[in-house]
């Protein structure tokens, strides 16, 4: 699980954030690549000073380029410009990647819907798993992993992949049942010893359970999730407090 993981690094530190989650989650014989992107097209914004808001934009990227290869022991990594999601869901088919980590952006949903974002823009273009990366724990493991049971496919998913993060890792798991939404019977039936209960949403439920040192997974189907769950997902990256990974089931998420 996760032995091809690709981290989009920009100008920004919340990038290195990314790195060091990813190095984390990255599987023990795994490959980790680096793809650091100068996004030198925001520049026009700039007017007058385009040309050298994109030297910045450049000289950031390869900065933090720099320090990423401290963090971790990179198998590979390139500094080029362009789309940073465009180019990192490009790199993703090229290279069979099951995970993409980015940095979170400080933002409101209001803000994001009129002036974009790179975490939400990945949430919906990205066709494998994605890490959103707070700060709160890297370069080594979360203190707690975090996951909503519901008895959906997509939780299920999500659960196997908590579960195994939490062995391997050598953390502790939480498993969240909301009582505020539908419910499968079995979930109750098969009654998880280490299972919270909670009257409200899953959004509620799992972000109130979490601190800034634990990590949500999340899953979601790659093409036929409904609406429903969709907004869920968006809302649990918008209200939560530490980092998000959404784990994308199927083939193209298993390897």
């Amino acid at each position: 699980m996760f032995g091809n993981v690709l981290v989009g690094i920009d100008e920004t530190p919340e990038s290195l954030v990314a790195v060091a989650q990813a190095g984390a989650l990255r599987a023990p014989d795994g490959r980790l690549m680096l793809l650091a992107v100068s996004e030198s097209h925001l520049a026009a914004h700039a007017g007058l000073g385009a040309l050298r808001a994109a030297g910045d934009l450049e000289a950031g990227a390869a900065a933090e380029l720099a320090y990423a290869r401290e963090l971790v022991d990179a198998d590979d990594d390139r500094l080029t410009s362009g789309d940073l999601v465009g180019l990192l869901c490009s790199e993703c088919a090229a290279r069979g990647a099951t995970l993409i980590a980015v940095g979170v952006r400080s933002h409101r949903r209001l803000s994001v819907l009129t002036f974009g974002g790179h975490d939400i823009d990945a949430l919906h273009r990205v066709s494998c798993s994605l890490l959103i990366a707070r700060p709160g724990w890297g370069p080594h493991k979360p203190e707690r992993i975090v996951f909503g049971v519901d008895g959906t496919p997509a939780s299920r998913a999500a659960e196997a992949v908590a579960r195994s993060l939490s062995v391997r890792l050598q953390c502790e798991v939480l498993p969240v049942v909301a009582l505020g939404e539908t419910v499968a019977p079995e979930v109750l039936r098969e009654g998880r010893g280490d299972a919270l209960l909670d009257p409200r949403t899953m959004v509620e439920a799992i972000v109130d359970a979490s601190s800034k040192r634990s990590l949500l997974v999340v899953g979601r189907e790659p093409v036929s999730d409904g609406r429903r769950r969709k907004r869920a997902v968006e809302r649990l990256v918008y209200a939560a407090r530490c980092s998000v990974l959404v784990v994308r089931y199927g083939a193209a998420a298993s390897r």
